[in-house]
């Protein structure tokens, strides 16, 4: 993105691409969490950066298929095919001498977005500034978009809303406009007021004033007075601290605080007519992702039943409802057709499917999801995990550690892998080697109450009492309400 907000910070390694937590507000000139770390949610270094946030906040990068967040290249900032597609045709026209007047013609080896009819203009811009849930059509990727196309033809975006809410969100440009009496009574898209090339920063009031006169012949003393400052009222966003952005809701803008009222359900920005599944998808992305609120798989639930069995999303319904008996069921009695589904929807269910298994004592079913969600995705360290965790759990230590060590191979910065395999020391009584991968587990998060209490485990295996007491009040000093080590402390006084 331009920094202009805010400018937050990524690191690599190994291709995997994470958040650091540690955003400076360029508007008041503050350091700070980034946005979402704050209220007890401060995911320290392991927020994966998925495709989904760098298709907007980058140039498309090269992204490893078999992962969420490891990428084989990335770009440094936006570039110019963004907006006007791919340009290898247009770069190949122009050095063999095929030059366009585009005074007169339409140079069509390359898009220009003026050119195009109105509501694939917009399309070019709600790309990326309509911020919401987020959902794929069927075969589809966050980087398949390209200008000329419909964005519906790739995505449905989705907001929630409520009766009388004023609120609005970060990349709310596209959904705030459309409320607007300006928009809905006149052809306009962004580039009726903004020139794509220039920063609003470096525009004066005065600039916008004029673009506001075009329609509104209001000002009969030609003293134009700062139109924006009343009807585009900049305002903090909801979801984005020390930030102030402008309402792009232009109207006669009140003071007063209104009550928000009732949720009225999620609808799609820039899709008047979704299907029955696209809703259901994003109804329960909403709850996973946003806000747990129950009336979301409920209206999840009804969408799914008006649509034929869509085998992935119902697995993530009852998974998300903590149904167990419903999710197997629902496994048992629908076959699956693979054919239908991408790899990376069915990996996650696959996996999911595995936890609920092994939760029923069907340990056999639950060995073949998850290892099949591993295949599928080899590079989600997650899958591994899953998967190593199960194979511990059943004494099959070797491949355990197999499974593990191919985690570690991938990513030496996941804290749990390195607990994993120091637990799994643990239990073949390598204890000076699972004490050194625990530490290690520490080192990247000083607060990992499981590494100290596989510490206190190991010292407790090496009758090391003096170790078990100082790990016991670590872990206190962390958890101070941790019952088990104020029981464990008790004993050994």
């Amino acid at each position: 993105g331009s920094g202009q907000h805010t400018n937050s910070h990524l690191f690599e390694i190994n291709g995997y691409v994470h958040q650091m937590p540690y955003t400076y507000y360029t508007q008041g000139k503050i350091a700070d969490l980034p946005p979402g770390f704050e209220n007890g949610n401060n995911t320290r270094f392991s927020r994966e950066i998925g495709i989904e946030c760098m298709s907007c906040h980058n140039a498309y990068p090269e992204h490893e298929s078999g992962s969420t967040n490891k990428y084989n290249a990335i770009p440094e900032g936006i570039d110019c095919e963004r907006c006007h597609g791919p340009g290898e045709m247009h770069v190949k026209q122009k050095l063999a001498g095929n030059i366009i007047d585009t005074s007169k013609y339409i140079d069509y080896s390359i898009v220009n977005p003026k050119k195009l009819p109105l509501d694939l203009q917009f399309d070019v811009c709600q790309r990326c500034h309509l911020q919401g849930t987020a959902v794929l059509a069927e075969g589809k990727s966050f980087t398949d978009f390209k200008p000329g196309q419909h964005l519906n033809e790739v995505m449905d975006v989705y907001l929630p809303k409520y009766k009388n809410e004023q609120s609005f969100i970060m990349a709310s440009h596209v959904d705030r406009l459309k409320e607007s009496a300006c928009f809905q009574n006149a052809e306009m898209t962004c580039v009726t007021c903004h020139n794509p090339h220039k920063s609003v920063t470096t525009l004066s009031s005065t600039y916008f004033d004029n673009k506001c006169m075009q329609c509104h012949d209001v000002c009969k003393d030609n003293k134009i007075q700062n139109c924006t400052s009343c009807h585009m009222p900049s305002s903090s966003s909801t979801d984005i601290m020390h930030v102030a952005i402008t309402d792009h809701k232009i109207g006669i803008h009140t003071t007063e605080k209104q009550e928000k009222g009732a949720f009225m359900g999620l609808f799609a920005i820039n899709n008047a007519k979704p299907t029955n599944l696209s809703k259901a998808k994003a109804y329960l992305k909403q709850y996973e992702s946003f806000q747990a609120n129950p009336i979301y798989l409920d209206s999840a639930f009804r969408f799914l039943q008006l649509t034929d069995n869509n085998f992935t999303a119902y697995i993530q319904y009852y998974y998300l409802r903590n149904d167990e008996k419903g999710l197997i069921n629902f496994v048992l009695s629908n076959p699956l057709d693979t054919s239908k589904y991408n790899s990376s929807d069915l990996a996650m269910s696959y996996s999911r499917m595995g936890e609920v298994f092994v939760s029923q004592n069907l340990s056999n079913d639950a060995e073949v999801y998850f290892e099949k969600s591993v295949i599928l995705m080899p590079y989600v360290i997650d899958y591994k995990i899953k998967y190593g965790s199960f194979l511990i759990n059943n004494k099959r230590l070797e491949k355990a550690k197999f499974i593990f060590n191919s985690a570690l191979s991938l990513n030496p910065t996941i804290k749990e892998v390195h607990l994993n395999l120091g637990y799994i020391d643990i239990l073949t009584g390598e204890f000076e080697i699972a004490d050194s991968r625990l530490k290690q587990a520490i080192a990247l998060n000083p607060d990992y109450v499981l590494a100290y209490e596989n510490l206190v485990l190991s010292a407790k295996k090496q009758n090391k009492l003096e170790d078990v007491k100082f790990y016991l009040n670590k872990i206190l000093e962390i958890a101070p309400n941790h019952q088990k080590a104020i029981q464990l402390l008790k004993q050994l006084h």
